[in-house]
């Protein structure tokens, strides 16, 4: 009876023990389960990232645009200085020109009544008065140059002050947008860092998926361009993998932007492209998707503001956006708009 009795016992003990580990365990998966955010919280998350980023891409090929524009503006402000020195230098001369004129007539007033006196015809003092008329005409032009000339001066010294004015109001809004795209590219950072706190290794995972890319061409090297230049463009893009993204960038110490990228490596090729998606796709041949060759460039969305480099395959290399680095990965067709050969 003791037996069964201390049997009894030990089966009570051993249920009790594994109730206690269920409830443990209950309340442990309750906790986990109260911290972890639903799959709707992650989605949300990653959709206010992606359009975080679009945001910041379009910014960002404004910006590149305008610095295209600043370049213009700070020639064609040094071609306006030189031609108003130019205009300034011919008025100054003509005013000393005309005095000097001036000068030389008030003291010769009475020779010059003495040599029409002193003519011995009529068609003698004609051709002295016809002289001396010209002379005035002379004069007279002389004045007219001066005055055109300072008149000159003045209309391009007003067009230097609108060029300044233009520029000075160009550069307040390439601040603004630098201001605005570092304000966005901290928002982005911090949601970044914010879910890979809260997701940890399943966010890691999606982001991972969602975005792997290639440190190295893959086996057997990139499929070979048909042309050396494209070849030249491509292995500059190649050797650049894993360099981080950085707005405005266009050299591997200072990060790249996406057409930062794609106007670097082309530049190994001999080729100048502009600092802008956009006007790229704009100054180039265009292509057929179906004509897609190593080496060609590769657009995105509308308007026009992500570019990459086709390295055959269905691959490019590009450098998608803040908090990514330069990388190869499948071309994007879901927003793809076009292609381009330089």
């Amino acid at each position: 009876m003791r037996g069964e009795r201390a049997g009894d016992r030990s089966r009570i003990a051993r249920g009790a023990l594994a109730l206690l580990i269920m409830l443990c365990a209950s309340v442990a998966s309750a906790t986990l389960s109260s911290a972890a955010p639903s799959q709707q919280d992650v989605q949300a998350a990653k959709d206010k990232l992606s359009a975080l980023n679009q945001h910041l891409g379009i910014l960002v090929e404004q910006y590149d645009q305008e610095q295209v524009k600043l370049q213009d503006i700070q020639s064609r402000l040094a071609s306006t200085r030189a031609e108003a020195a130019k205009a300034q230098a011919t008025a100054l001369g003509a005013v000393a020109d005309l005095n000097a004129r001036a000068a030389r007539a008030y003291q010769g007033v009475g020779s010059e009544l003495e040599m029409l006196l002193g003519a011995s015809s009529f068609a003698e003092f004609s051709d002295r008065l016809e002289f001396m008329g010209s002379m005035a005409q002379a004069d007279a032009d002389l004045a007219t140059r001066a005055a055109t000339a300072q008149q000159q001066a003045r209309w391009l010294a007003a067009k230097l002050s609108d060029a300044l004015a233009q520029q000075q109001e160009l550069l307040t809004s390439l601040q603004q947008k630098e201001s605005e795209i570092r304000r966005g590219i901290g928002q982005a950072k911090s949601l970044y860092e914010s879910l890979n706190r809260g997701y940890h290794d399943a966010l890691a995972a999606q982001r991972a998926a969602a975005s792997v890319y290639t440190i190295s061409p893959p086996p057997g090297g990139p499929p070979p361009a048909l042309n050396g230049n494209a070849q030249a463009a491509i292995d500059a893009a190649y050797s650049v993998i894993g360099v981080p993204y950085q707005f405005a960038g266009s050299s591997p110490e200072s990060g790249f932007d996406c057409s930062g990228l794609t106007m670097w490596a082309w530049s190994h090729a001999g080729v100048s492209l502009p600092h802008s998606s956009e006007m790229q796709y704009a100054v180039l041949p265009h292509v057929a998707q179906s004509d897609l060759q190593p080496g060609d460039l590769v657009f995105f969305y509308s308007p026009i503001h992500h570019v990459g480099i086709y390295v055959g395959g269905g691959q490019m290399i590009d450098a998608p956006h803040t908090g990514t680095v330069v990388q190869m990965r499948p071309v994007e067709w879901s927003v793809y708009v076009g292609a381009a050969r330089p």
